[in-house]
């Protein structure tokens, strides 16, 4: 007996399961295949590591160490999101609080911007291609002409500008090391098969440069490995960025500026459905050529250290053929887009988009390390919890604390501390708000802003009248609670692109996978493990292994990166870049195009989207396997097994021969990208150890993807 090639039900059913297990295909293989990290035991601590501040005898000025204190804080929350935006797999709650910390700095970086908005690219205030084609020159111009002094300022004599030893050298590279070993993060979650299919060619000539930063899977050209490598110079044992033993102290890496940025790359893609715009500015500036760079490139190597990484940016990110120009490229076409399918208004909101996140990237170079006191500038919902927590603290301390204020002449508002804190008046929600809204504004007990100027604080304190009487931790909570107050909800962003979160193509468009009902799947006694609950941010998260820099460095990590190159249709890769000569004909379209070409072969209308797609074909295996590679590390040797079945049907649909499907030149096409994937399937294989558990998930992942594409044919006898 065997499988023949006759289609179900006047061949619908068949271009169905083709187009739609091509772009499944598509969507997993971005997330399954990655080597399973054993974590050390510092990985497997749980929360942020704390560094403990000794707090001095003699307290400095009220400002200064306010300032210190926030700085601290903001560094290690920094450094804990830094982690868990690496880790989102474990850590989906980082997903909120990230968006909110994206548009605070964002609405800050914009809010300092127009401070001098005839100096910056505010100054464009209608895109014109040309016009933007000459600003990005004159920035170009600006940087090399400052480049140009500081040579003639060395050829006289002059001292280095960076750093003027070896240990100088050290120190420098340490410091700036967070924001380099997640190079290209800032396009990290671009290329989601979620997106419109319309935005796909826009997407691939800018995802292109992120794979670029990974060295087109060639280990000896990964930016972040080039880099780990220089480290390693003199950190022989530096971890891997994605873990939390980065994060420890003894390494010395960063100050709150470079932690600040890097944070700021990783979240920039975070959510291409609502800020695709943003994030294409911010690449235009980010692959920019930047000062420093070039001053590194020359003087590393007077002090007897590797240089490359820099030279290496100096010359991938020209602005004639390189990233630079790739950027620019990238937004004009964009707003095109825009204006060709929404009309003038939308380009022009799209172009304000834009703005912002170049705005943002520049804002990363010229802050320098002081705190932007990013607790108080988080939303409202984060206000309203701290609230929460206050009074809740001062709840559970009435009973222990009654009477013992009666001989105190504090007054806070209208009334008494000792009438404030009357348990049988205190249940009541209204007193306690009218407490809490008397004592935020109630000096010098609380200065909004500056909880260590505030004498609340103070007395809590080691040497105040109240020390003892509260725990470490609600301190704490009493310290945020007042560096939140006086920050009203920031709608800088907002009024400056005249919108409320505009855009067509938004989270709405996304897969609603709801798992909460338990797993989909089960093979023998063993359940697959499927997400608990996939919200609908999260299932974007599709590709969500090459997302972060860190984790795609090894043998495996690498053959990903090609894997996803071949079906995204790029050329082979070569030991060159391509850059902006990379062919952009529908004739270089990857497995999605070819997807959407059977539809158009079968007089079938071109879907929007994944979501679309799914809303008139729901296939329920399709959206389980959506669903398990929403956590690849967990499913990663299922979803491995599952991707070569997928292989197969697309080796099947290369080999059939009626132009029904494909014409000859995509059926060739996609044979040879069929080819190029299974060798990089085959190293995944290899690189997994005999014995690992992976091996026998990858069989059960193949029998069941396998099973389900046979659905698709009638057997013949």
């Amino acid at each position: 007996m065997a499988f023949g090639i006759d289609l179900i039900s006047e061949n619908s059913q068949f271009i169905f399961y083709s187009i739609l297990f091509s772009i499944c295909t598509f969507s997993i293989l971005h997330s399954s295949l990655r080597q399973f990290r054993t974590p050390s035991k510092l990985d497997r601590c749980n929360g942020p590591i704390k560094i403990e501040r000794q707090r001095p005898h003699r307290p400095k000025a009220p400002s200064t160490e306010n300032c210190e204190w926030i700085s601290t804080r903001e560094l290690e929350f920094y450094k804990n999101l830094y982690f868990k935006l690496q880790n989102l797999e474990e850590h989906p709650e980082a997903l909120q609080i990230a968006r909110q910390v994206f548009l605070a700095l964002l609405s800050q970086a914009l809010e300092d911007g127009k401070k001098s908005p005839d100096t910056n690219i505010l100054s464009m205030k209608h895109f014109n291609k040309g016009d933007l084609a000459v600003f990005i020159q004159g920035q170009q111009d600006n940087v090399t002409a400052q480049y140009h002094d500081y040579i003639s300022r060395r050829q006289s004599g002059g001292p280095r500008a960076l750093f003027q030893d070896h240990q100088e050298a050290e120190d420098w590279l340490r410091k700036i090391a967070p924001l380099k070993l997640v190079d290209g993060a800032w396009l990290g979650h671009l290329n989601k098969i979620t997106m419109p299919f319309s935005l796909r060619p826009i997407i691939k000539e800018t995802w292109q440069v992120f794979t670029e930063e990974l060295g087109n899977g060639n280990r000896d050209q990964h930016h972040v490995k080039i880099f780990e490598d220089l480290l390693r110079e003199f950190e022989p044992d530096l971890p891997s960025p994605t873990t939390k033993s980065i994060l420890h102290p003894r390494y010395k890496l960063g100050n709150l500026k470079y932690w600040r940025a890097a944070v700021a790359q990783l979240i920039v893609s975070l959510f291409p459905h609502e800020f695709l715009p943003e994030m294409l500015g911010f690449n235009m500036h980010f692959e920019s050529l930047q000062l420093d760079t070039m001053q590194a490139a020359k003087e590393l190597p007077e002090v007897r250290l590797d240089a490359y990484y820099f030279l290496l940016h100096v010359s991938i990110d020209n602005g004639h053929s390189g990233h630079a120009a790739m950027a620019m490229e990238s937004v004009a076409n964009y707003i095109r887009h825009v204006s060709e399918t929404e009309g003038k208004v939308a380009a022009e909101v799209a172009w304000r988009k834009v703005q912002a996140g170049y705005i943002f990237s520049e804002w990363q170079f010229q802050n320098d390390s002081q705190s932007t006191n990013i607790f108080a500038r988080l939303s409202d919902s984060a206000h309203d919890e701290l609230e929460k927590r206050v009074l809740a603290i001062f709840s559970s301390k009435i009973q222990a604390a009654h009477r013992l204020h009666c001989g105190s002449r504090v007054k806070i508002g209208k009334r008494s501390l000792a009438e404030w804190l009357e348990p049988e008046h205190f249940l009541a929600q209204d007193w306690q708000q009218e407490f809490l809204q008397s004592l935020s504004t109630c000096r010098p007990w609380v200065y909004p802003g500056n909880s260590q100027k505030s004498k609340l604080a103070q007395e809590l304190r080691w040497g105040g009248k109240m020390y003892g009487a509260f725990t470490k931790n609600e301190l704490e909570t009493f310290e945020l609670w007042i560096n939140s107050l006086g920050s009203e909800e920031s709608h800088i962003y907002h009024s400056f692109i005249d919108s409320e979160p505009h855009a067509k193509y938004q989270i709405s468009n996304t897969v609603n996978l709801d798992t909460s009902g338990g797993n989909f799947l089960a093979v023998g006694n063993e359940d697959l493990k499927t997400a608990p609950a996939v919200p609908k941010d999260v299932c974007c998260l599709l590709e969500s292994f090459v997302y972060s820099p860190g984790r795609t460095t090894d043998s495996i990590g690498c053959a990903v990166v090609r894997f996803l190159r071949a079906q995204s249709g790029f050329e082979e890769e070569d030991s060159n870049v391509t850059g902006i000569d990379e062919p952009r004909t529908a004739e270089n379209g990857g497995i999605v195009e070819f997807g959407l070409e059977i539809m158009r072969q079968s007089s079938l209308p071109d879907p929007q989207s994944l979501y679309n797609l799914l809303s008139v074909w729901p296939s329920e295996f399709a959206t389980n396997m959506l669903s398990l590679a929403s956590r690849p590390i967990q499913n990663f040797g299922v979803l491995l097994g599952m991707s070569m079945a997928l292989l197969e049907l697309q080796e099947m649909v290369s080999e059939y021969s009626d132009s029904v499907l494909l014409c000859p030149k995509s059926s060739e096409r996609l044979a040879s990208l069929a080819r190029r994937q299974y060798q990089c399937l085959q190293i995944c294989l290899q690189e997994i150890p005999t014995g690992d558990n992976r091996h026998v998930d990858f069989e059960r992942g193949y029998v069941m993807a396998k099973a389900e594409i046979q659905k698709c044919f009638t057997r013949k006898v």
